[in-house]
């Protein structure tokens, strides 16, 4: 079923890659095998989950899902594979199983997200853009710790402890997170003046951006490791695109540019070539065939947009739009009237001439 996976993982088809990833910390929270021992239904909604996540979390793979509604086929002879591990994907988050034994807890920086506004010339011939983000970065004085640190005497410094429930199962043993030093094994003795105790520091980065052609509205760009600092890894940075349809007169659908172009009805219908300037593409030649009708097209072969994927590239297509003029020249209308005896129709009277019978 089309967009089974935003279903899987309870989010919208226009969440970002930051979004989706909140989701699926959620949700695998929710269901890991190791709250709900035995339940054969919650060990495949987390498999289910994790197959969702590896596609919407990759930008290519789900460019291809979004398009085709489907995983088959992503894969194989120059494509990217869906195949996925839930030990590493859970390991991402969570830094191991519930039941084991992982020391203390892991302390991963958090994501970046950034939206960019772009333009349909930025699609249509790609672009660079320099942006500037905040993020927090380990402090340099204290290595992260806060300040001067002592192993924490609850936990012997394993940041976790075992902790008896009771169920209907009988009693259960849960390892959690050590509540005196907060999952990380130590506790600060004198803290670091530099950054507040925090651990981190706030910094300003500039970092340019290579715009591919052929973005697509709601897009993300990753820059692995370059997000929020973490003792035990970095978040990563996404720019998330926002792409207009209409531009100047032109449209977008898929990877064609459609335009319209107003011909007067001589034009139409005797034929004509002429140069034409179209907004963000320039000046074309274009030839208009004797007869033609409202609505005709004429298409210019891979003059379109390239996706950014490097599949085939689309087309230009120019649609006529033939205007009837409002207000003509007596020459004109001679002509007019003409053309209409000539076609065995009858000229309207005017007025002076309904009244006397003229």
């Amino acid at each position: 079923m089309k967009y089974e996976y935003y279903e899987i993982l309870q989010i919208e088809r226009t969440a970002s890659q930051a979004e989706i990833k909140k989701a699926y910390r959620k949700r695998a929270m929710e269901c890991h095998p190791d709250r709900h021992q035995g339940d054969k239904e919650k060990e495949q909604e987390f498999k289910k989950l994790g197959e969702a996540y590896s596609v919407l979390s990759d930008p290519q793979k789900k460019a291809h899902y979004d398009q085709f509604g489907t995983a088959d086929g992503i894969g194989g002879n120059g494509g990217f594979s869906t195949d996925f591990d839930m030990g590493d994907i859970f390991s991402q988050f969570f830094g191991g199983g519930f039941g084991g034994s992982r020391g203390s807890r892991v302390d991963m920086g958090e994501d970046i997200e950034i939206r960019m506004k772009l333009s349909l010339e930025d699609v249509i011939k790609g672009t660079n853009r320099k942006i500037e983000y905040k993020k927090k970065s380990t402090c340099t004085d204290c290595q992260g710790d806060g300040g001067d640190t002592e192993t924490c005497t609850a936990c012997n410094g394993k940041g976790q402890i075992k902790k008896q429930i009771r169920t209907m199962l009988g009693i259960m043993e849960q390892v959690v997170s050590c509540d005196a030093c907060g999952g990380k094994g130590k506790k600060i003795k004198k803290a670091c003046k530099n950054c507040d105790a925090t651990g981190k520091i706030e910094e300003t980065i500039t970092k340019k951006v290579d715009v591919p052609k052929g973005i697509e509205d709601g897009m993300s760009i990753k820059f692995r490791d370059e997000g929020h600092s973490g003792k035990d890894g970095d978040g990563d940075l996404y720019v998330t695109f926002s792409v207009p349809n209409k531009e100047g007169g032109l449209e977008r659908k898929g990877s064609h540019l459609w335009y319209t172009l107003t011909v007067s009805p001589a034009e139409a219908t005797l034929g004509t070539q002429k140069e034409i300037t179209i907004p963000i593409l320039g000046k074309k030649t274009i030839k208009i065939n004797h007869g033609s009708q409202q609505g005709t097209e004429i298409r210019f072969k891979g003059e379109g947009i390239t996706p950014v994927d490097y599949r085939s590239t689309g087309d230009l297509i120019v649609v006529l739009e033939i205007a009837i003029p409002k207000k003509i020249s007596a020459e004109q209308k001679k002509l007019y009237e003409a053309i209409l005896t000539s076609e065995g129709g009858e000229l309207k009277k005017g007025w002076l001439e309904e009244l006397f019978g003229g």
